[in-house]
């Protein structure tokens, strides 16, 4: 939801005074996979979220994290807003171990910027934007009109291209960013591999 998928790269824009909407675009069942790759560590991440229940704008969801034989599960129940979506603002996390659930305090989201270590790369300083254009560009098995900005930044103390492609037209707002550094190099990617529901 970039959330990021409803994950941490899936942040939108402030609302201001807008009144917050009484229900969600999402339905039960809706999902996406995200995959997370570069050399800014050793083994790819695969990022699976799914709502899996909807009441109003009132959201639980399903987050599933593999990585080579490492993996995580949690739940993360949340007020569909934009707002509480730039801020990263969650109302409950619920972390699944061995079929039991046990809520985090998630204080500060601590918790939950733990639980998505390694999808999310920070820059060292504020991106310069140096170039905007809209593409349709496939997501998945599907086409969107999309926003591509390519930023000038630098990260893992490397100067590096930042390039950020979004699209209101895709549920999921998100779907990719990458960072290369000066010859052309892949430090860090992340990019749709299907999205869909399953009721």
């Amino acid at each position: 939801m970039k959330r990021a998928a409803l994950g941490l790269l899936c942040l939108s824009a402030f609302w201001g005074c807008k009144a917050v909407p009484e229900t969600s675009k999402y339905e039960a069942g809706d999902y996406v996979i995200y995959k997370y790759y570069g050399s800014y560590r050793p083994e790819p991440v695969i990022l699976t979220e799914k709502i899996l229940s909807k009441t109003g704008n009132k959201l639980e969801i399903l987050v599933d994290w593999k990585s080579g034989k490492e993996g995580r599960s949690w739940k993360q129940v949340v007020t569909d807003t934009p707002f509480n979506q730039k801020n990263s603002i969650i109302d409950k996390l619920v972390r699944i171990e061995n079929g039991k659930e046990t809520e985090l305090p998630n204080k500060d989201n601590l918790d939950l910027f733990k639980l998505y270590e390694g999808t999310y790369l920070m820059p060292q300083h504020s991106p310069r934007l140096i170039n905007e254009e809209k593409k349709n560009l496939p997501v998945g098995n599907d086409n969107y009109l999309c926003r591509v900005r390519v930023y000038k930044t630098k990260v893992m103390g490397r100067h590096a291209d930042m390039t950020v492609t979004d699209s209101e037209e895709f549920k999921w707002t998100n779907v990719s960013s990458s960072y290369k550094d000066s010859r052309g190099g892949l430090i860090y990617a992340v990019e749709v591999l299907e999205h869909g529901n399953r009721k």
